[in-house]
């Protein structure tokens, strides 16, 4: 079986160090050979403040030199609306059908995912990893019934991914990180000083050429 590769999706708008540090953590823990930073296009549940190729560009500023990081565009260059299923429908013909594949999603997103579009089709291509900040647990039971029939038929331990392309689910402890993207543009639009330790200063940088985040009139 090949290495697991991570996949994580989002928004992006701005990307910043929250996303990066599930990225790490996911690659580390996991024993990940990589991880897919996937920008949406034109994400159908949620509107992007950032023009979908400024939000690509920033996530691939924020990952240079950083070994085994890498943005897929494959969602920016895709027509509108984006769905997860098409994304992991093109990486699988891509990689072939033994490639193990982990999708991260935060604990927020994972119990969002029966709205996603066909959800259920995702675990015949993909592994999900669920990321829990500090003093976060999965409800029990989860609702929709069927999320809690995943849930309790698909959960395994992290160490079996490896061993299979698609179809598990795990949990992973996340490390707080007390940032969102949403304070990042509060702050940005504000005028307010943003630290490199919170959006890395090559974002920052492109954050002001391109006069991003304004407040609107």
């Amino acid at each position: 079986m090949k290495p697991l590769i991570g996949l994580l999706g989002g928004t992006f708008d701005p990307i910043h160090e929250g996303h990066l540090a599930m990225a790490r953590h996911a690659l580390s823990t996991l024993n990940l050979a990589q991880v897919l930073l996937i920008p949406a296009g034109s994400p159908w549940q949620r509107r992007p403040r950032a023009p979908a190729t400024d939000r690509l560009r920033m996530a691939e500023l924020a990952i240079a030199g950083l070994p085994y990081l890498e943005v897929d565009p494959c969602e920016i260059i895709r027509p509108a609306p984006t769905y997860t299923l098409d994304t992991l429908t093109e990486l699988r013909a891509k990689h072939g059908p033994d490639q193990p594949f982990c999708l991260l999603l935060g604990s927020d997103a994972f119990l969002n995912l029966p709205t996603w579009y066909h959800w259920k089709q995702l675990l015949d291509l993909t592994h999900i990893a669920v990321l829990c900040r500090p003093g976060f647990d999965i409800p029990s039971p989860l609702t929709p019934d069927d999320l809690e029939q995943a849930w309790q038929t698909r959960r395994v331990a992290a160490e079996a991914l490896a061993s299979n392309p698609a179809g598990k689910m795990i949990t992973l402890s996340m490390p707080p990180v007390p940032i969102s993207s949403t304070q990042i543009r509060h702050a940005l639009a504000h005028s307010l000083p943003l630290s490199s330790e919170l959006v890395p200063t090559t974002v920052l940088q492109y954050i002001a050429a391109q006069q991003l985040y304004r407040s609107r009139p």
